[in-house]
């Protein structure tokens, strides 16, 4: 009789165990992959299922809290991912903004949605004699006349290949995220024509983010 009642408890104790196992907790995932400085709509989201203690669970945004408005990534994430709670802020709270820079001619390896690489500029003459009049006037090159980091290791947010018979030449139109401090000297750029260029990062360089 003791063995009858020894086995009931060991099964009794062994469905608490599974129903305990089985427990899960409703999160945001990302249903598509976006870039840094995305805007997130209930579109991009899905609800998974997950079975992960209270602690990491928090980590994450729960499914009972629908997407706010003006929820923006602030890296890029992968589709299926878990939506954490740090990568999701306001607009006002982003450092970056986004950018769209007219490239021409093949763009680089590596120049992708979700990629790092650094803004090169080569100033238009005009511009470098202007702004290095010092050096002029002592029979230097100006430094402007040489290309000039811009940016270093910026988040590619899109790519839109321009079609060469509409267009005139080939090129794209590639849209990344700008810190403030250098939107400026970007936005610069653009207004004098200059040509710009976007050399990636190594994939283990760009590992720090």
């Amino acid at each position: 009789m003791l063995g009858v009642v020894l086995v009931l408890g060991s099964v009794v104790v062994g469905a608490r165990t599974v129903q305990a196992a089985g427990a899960t907790t409703g999160v945001w995932a990302l249903a598509t992959p976006v870039g840094a400085g995305t805007a997130l709509t209930g579109a991009q989201l899905r609800v998974v299922q997950v079975s992960v203690d209270e602690a990491t669970a928090s980590a994450y945004l729960p499914a009972d809290e629908p997407p706010a408005a003006g929820w923006v990534a602030l890296r890029g994430l992968a589709a299926g991912e878990l939506l954490p709670r740090s990568a999701v802020a306001g607009a006002g709270d982003l450092a970056e903004r986004a950018v769209s820079l007219p490239l021409e001619g093949a763009l680089p390896d590596g120049v992708r949605a979700g990629a790092l690489a650094d803004v090169w500029v080569a100033w238009p003459e005009a511009t470098s004699a202007a702004t290095s009049t010092a050096g002029a006037a002592a029979g230097r090159p100006s430094a402007r006349q040489l290309p000039e980091q811009l940016a270093d290791a910026v988040e590619v947010v899109a790519v839109r290949q321009r079609s060469a018979a509409l267009a005139g030449a080939a090129g794209a139109d590639v849209e990344v995220l700008v810190p403030s401090g250098v939107l400026p000297s970007v936005l610069q750029a653009l207004a004098v024509e200059a040509d710009l260029v976007l050399v990636p990062v190594p994939a283990a360089a760009g590992s720090r983010r």
